[in-house]
């Protein structure tokens, strides 16, 4: 196999290994034991399938060794689009098998972005599913053929398609019985070998594309085992992707290890993730703050037992303290926060025991293993309680970017995250927002983060981003872009009165509000700022 160019070192293997954060088994590694002692539990199921862990394991020995049929080898890389299916645990628990690299791509991206994306990453084969939601991903694959003439073979989930493989065949041949017992094991990677490429949400230019371990993934995925109590008795709803970010943490590594059933949500849609918990008795779920606002703003959300559920993991974006209060009130559940970044790692978490004035107002304290401080723009460490970028290095951290050496790690090891946040005494951590999106208004800086939290309570706003338009005195303004309840406009004057009265300075008050039917969002369910900052500049620019 080629090594892969990575930030990852002997040193970092040696040190990590012997403290116990890395190991030698790979994700297959923990199927395969599930499969052995509770072969008939269920693992996971899907709008379409329930699947045990015997069934699981063969379904991904069988896909495993029909790509190495098609000549894929260690080190190749595979290409996946798929919605919240149990297929994508068939196709990526293969390639753990054989040392083949996955490169998840979100069921959204179309023609452009998945050429983007393989023009990058030279995949030798894409899975994909056949139709979804009205849209015919076959036919997208026929117009790229011509265009990507390194991608060998072409697999379709979910129905056949001219001149592609169909996946339910590669499950339906016994293939296992052409090899003798030993062929696949002699393909078996290295805990530290490349394991998968994870796009950046691609919100400004092309995505970039992240370098991770199996030991990377699996020690943060301990963590939020220990962290959230997981045990095999858990349901686990997968309302983020599993195939990315904070619902792959949580769904496809951390349930994997505890021997949790896992519950697939194929499409984000609020009352869809209400009736599965009700109906399959779901204890844990994972998404971002944008699903669970959506999913306690259900004009429905009395009709459900939501008894069952004990915690919602969530992460990728900041959640007001007000709003994660409610939630809680009306879920009867605790919360979990994760902080961290996708080029990055996952630094801290909140534990299931801590105060609720933890859980709502700090992202956490730090996970085993991982080093965090308050940096100034030296990068020197600052005192608890001082402002600084978060900054931090450790055994969960990814190990660079595909192709690209102009990664946000220095030399000595740390990730510079471009998040402001602030240490208490006891070591939580406290967001505060993001360097590059400080709104500078006449040279006084307004944090949208800290806007957004004030506004969260405000009775006529469901959902609010504030993002910064030009001015050609002060340079930049504050808008707010909202989403007001139903029967609602929202003001300049309800931002002032209620921000005002709230104790916040008046240069702060967004000088402009967009009333919205909704805020855009990337695939990873993220708020998509750029989106929204580029309208806003349009608007203002055209009305001069």
């Amino acid at each position: 196999m080629t090594r892969i160019p990575s930030l990852l070192t002997q040193d970092m293997i040696d040190r990590y290994t012997a403290a116990g954060y890395w190991g030698s088994m790979t994700l297959a590694d923990h199927l395969d034991h599930h499969a052995a002692y509770a072969p008939e539990r269920i693992a996971a199921s899907d709008a379409r399938h329930r699947v045990t862990f015997a069934a699981l394991k063969r379904a991904t020995e069988r896909v495993a060794l029909a790509m190495l049929g098609m000549g894929i080898r260690p080190g190749d890389r595979v290409a996946i689009q798929t919605p919240n299916w149990i297929e994508f645990f068939y196709v990526r628990f293969a390639c753990a098998r054989i040392g083949a690299i996955p490169v998840p791509l979100a069921y959204t991206a179309r023609e452009h972005e998945i050429e983007v994306a393989m023009g990058d990453t030279q995949p030798k084969a894409l899975f994909f599913c056949a139709q979804f939601h009205g849209f015919d991903h076959g036919e997208m694959v026929r117009g790229l053929r011509a265009r990507v003439p390194f991608v060998e073979h072409w697999v379709s989930i979910a129905g056949r398609v001219k001149d592609a493989h169909c996946l339910e065949d590669l499950l339906e041949d016994p293939i296992e019985t052409r090899h003798p017992a030993s062929y696949l094991l002699s393909f078996h990677p290295s805990a530290n070998d490349i394991d998968i490429l994870m796009s950046t949400s691609g919100s400004t230019g092309k995505p970039k594309f992240v370098l991770r371990t199996p030991n990377v993934f699996l020690s943060l995925g301990h963590h939020i085992v220990e962290r959230a109590r997981l045990r095999p008795e858990d349901v686990v709803l997968g309302v983020a992707p599993v195939i990315q970010g904070t619902g792959y943490s949580m769904s496809t590594v951390a349930a994997l290890i505890a021997g949790c059933r896992n519950v697939l949500l194929e499409r984000f849609d609020p009352d869809a993730a209400l009736e599965l918990i009700q109906r399959e008795r779901v204890t844990v779920a994972v998404g971002v703050p944008t699903h669970m606002i959506k999913m306690m703003n259900s004009a429905r959300i009395g009709e459900y037992d939501l008894s069952s559920l004990r915690l919602f993991y969530h992460a990728g974006a900041p959640l007001a303290a007000e709003a994660a209060e409610e939630f809680s009130r009306k879920f009867g559940c605790r919360l979990m926060e994760a902080y961290g970044a996708l080029d990055g790692g996952t630094p801290v978490h909140t534990l299931y025991d801590d105060p609720q004035e933890r859980i709502f107002n700090t992202v956490g304290k730090p996970c085993a293993g991982m080093e965090l401080k308050i940096a100034n723009d030296d990068g020197a460490a600052l005192p608890a309680g001082e402002v600084g970028e978060v900054v931090y290095r450790g055994p969960n951290c990814a190990v660079g970017l595909w192709g690209d050496s102009n990664h946000s790690f220095g030399v000595d090891g740390w990730f510079r995250s471009g998040d402001l946040g602030v240490l208490d005494a006891e070591g939580y951590l406290r967001i505060v927002g993001r360097k590059k999106n400080i709104i500078i208004r006449g040279g006084q800086n307004i944090s949208p983060t800290e806007v957004e939290d004030g506004l969260v309570g405000h009775p006529k706003i469901r959902e609010v981003a504030v993002v910064k338009m030009p001015d050609p005195v002060l340079g930049e303004r504050a808008c707010a872009c909202v989403v007001p309840a139903d029967g609602q406009t929202v003001t300049v004057a309800d931002c002032l009165d209620y921000l005002v009265g709230r104790g916040f300075a008046k240069y702060k008050i967004p000088e402009r509000v967009e009333n919205l039917k909704e805020l855009p969002l990337l695939h990873n369910g993220k708020v998509d700022r750029k989106l929204l900052e580029a309208e806003v500049f349009r608007r203002v620019t055209q009305e001069g």
